[in-house]
This record gives C-alpha cells, sequence and structure tokens, in this order.
C-alpha cells in the first residue's frame, strides 16, 4: 500500500511535496542550530568556546566560587588601579604657612596661635611637621 500523501490528485506518484516540507525543516534546523565548525572558528573563538564549555560542566558550587573569585579578583585590581592613579598628597608644613601669615602686618601672636590651631585641625592628615 502506497502512502496517500505522495501521490498528487492524477494518482500518479509524487514526492516533490514530501521533498519541500524536508527541505523547509532542513532549513529552520540550520537556522536554530546556527553552529560554527571546528575548522572554521578563529582562535580566540576557540578559547571562548573552551572557556564556555568548562563553566558549563561545572557543579552549582563550583560556578558559584568561581564567580565569587573572578568578582573578588576584579574589585582588587581595580581598588589597586585607582591606588596607583591616585595623586600623591603634598605634605604641608604649618609651621611655614603660620611664619608666611606672622609677616602680615596687623596680625599678632595670638591671633598666629589660633590660626595655628584651626591648621593643625583641618590638615590633620597632611601635617609634616
Amino acid at each position: 500500500m502506497k502512502n496517500q500523501w505522495s501521490h498528487n490528485s492524477e494518482g500518479y506518484s509524487d514526492k516533490t511535496a514530501g521533498i519541500a516540507i524536508q527541505n523547509i525543516v532542513r532549513e529552520e534546523r540550520k537556522k536554530r542550530m546556527a553552529k560554527k565548525r571546528n575548522c572554521r572558528r578563529t582562535t580566540d573563538e576557540n578559547i571562548i568556546h573552551e572557556k564556555a564549555v568548562k563553566m558549563r560542566r561545572m557543579t552549582d558550587e563550583q560556578l558559584v566560587n568561581y564567580v565569587e573569585n573572578r568578582v573578588e579578583k576584579a574589585r582588587s585590581e581595580g581598588f589597586n588601579q585607582g591606588k596607583g592613579n591616585a595623586k600623591a598628597i603634598p605634605k604641608v608644613n604649618i609651621t611655614e604657612i603660620v611664619d608666611e601669615i606672622g609677616s602680615v602686618k596687623g596680625i599678632g601672636a595670638a591671633k598666629l596661635q589660633v590660626i595655628r590651631g584651626i591648621l593643625e585641625i583641618r590638615l590633620a592628615g597632611v601635617v609634616s611637621g
């Protein structure tokens, strides 16, 4: 017994519909499964692929540990990079500043002591002498 779908309206055997359906299904599969063959990947793509396969094979615990380690590493690298880029804070010599202010006409010893106190409080982290 022949398949009823392989006959056309005149009763002749016709497989063109089946072939057309197979071709459509094959094209849809190609679109869905758009993978490259190994031989067509670049070196960088192969490295990324190997890392992805390695990560897919990890257990949940291994994956969480891996991600946490990467986050911690990124934080420390960012901190170190920021620390390296930070400008050095120049040291301030309060004695020189007070002597310079003391040379201004009208400022006496009492005012200089008040100014010195204010400078010491405000510049607590950057004082050199």
